[in-house]
Formats: C-alpha cells, sequence, structure tokens
C-alpha cells in the first residue's frame, strides 16, 4: 500500500494533532458531572470530536484516492490572514463595524473574481448580523463605532 499525500490525509493529521494538543493542554481542567459540568468538560468535548473527525479523514485518505496537494496559493493565504489578524488588532479600538467591513474586504480580495457591489452587500449583510446577534440579542458590550 502506496500511502499519497492527499488534502483528505493532511488535514486529518492536523485535526487529530490539533485535538490531542487541546486535550492534553486542557488536561488539568475539572471536567465535573453531565448534570454540572466544569470548565474542562466542553473543551474535552470539542477536542475529541475533532480527533474523531481526524481520525474518519484519514481512514479515508487511506480507502478513497483524494486530490493531491498542489502547490500553496500564496493570495489567499496572505489576504485571509492579514484580515484576520487586522480584525483583531482594530476591533477595539475603531470598532466592529469597521473592522467587520476591513475583515470581508479583505477575504474577498483573496479571490481574484472581486465584484465591488457584491462585496459591499456581503460586508453591509454580515456587519448586520453581528450587530444584532452580539449587541443587541447577546448584551456583549462590543462597540460598533470607534472609540480613540
Amino acid at each position: 500500500m502506496q500511502l499519497r499525500l492527499t488534502t483528505d490525509l493532511v488535514t486529518g493529521l492536523l485535526f487529530v494533532s490539533l485535538g490531542l494538543f487541546a486535550i492534553v493542554y486542557g488536561w488539568n481542567y475539572p471536567i465535573g458531572t453531565p448534570s454540572r459540568i466544569g470548565p474542562g468538560y466542553y473543551p474535552l468535548l470539542v477536542s475529541s470530536g475533532l480527533v474523531l473527525l481526524g481520525l474518519i479523514l484519514v481512514g479515508r485518505s487511506l480507502v478513497i484516492p483524494g486530490d493531491r496537494i498542489e502547490g500553496i496559493a500564496l493570495r489567499p493565504l496572505v489576504f485571509v490572514l492579514l484580515g484576520t489578524v487586522l480584525f483583531g488588532l482594530l476591533v477595539e479600538k475603531a470598532g466592529f463595524v469597521i473592522s467587520g467591513i476591513l475583515v470581508v474586504v479583505l477575504a474577498r480580495l483573496a479571490d481574484r473574481d472581486f465584484r465591488p457591489l457584491e462585496v459591499a452587500l456581503l460586508a453591509a449583510g454580515l456587519v448586520a448580523f453581528i450587530a444584532l446577534l452580539f449587541w443587541l440579542g447577546l448584551s456583549l458590550p462590543l462597540h460598533p463605532f470607534p472609540r480613540w
């Protein structure tokens, strides 16, 4: 049996690694009981699910031939990472409206098929959804506008 480097195999190994890391990292948190869960219960549950999904993907990669891994596309990698980092750095000072619009625009710039009207509508819809969900629905103390 020849092991092929496929997307399923690499993704599965990544999921297993991240899940095992999270399980080991949170090992000292008390789990509690199902009726009175502790701070380690949910992370253990999610991490175990991630390990299980990773094992399924690894098993699938051994049985079903998948797509071979090609080169890494730098444009999407750079724009998505840049948008995520800038959102994290700016959300406190610039507010989530500007930060949200910025992350949507940068994420869409990752694709070569950039349509300004489509991006504007998507950004407006997502920022409105964020406002409704987190600010009004959950009453989180997020500031929608800049606080310089």
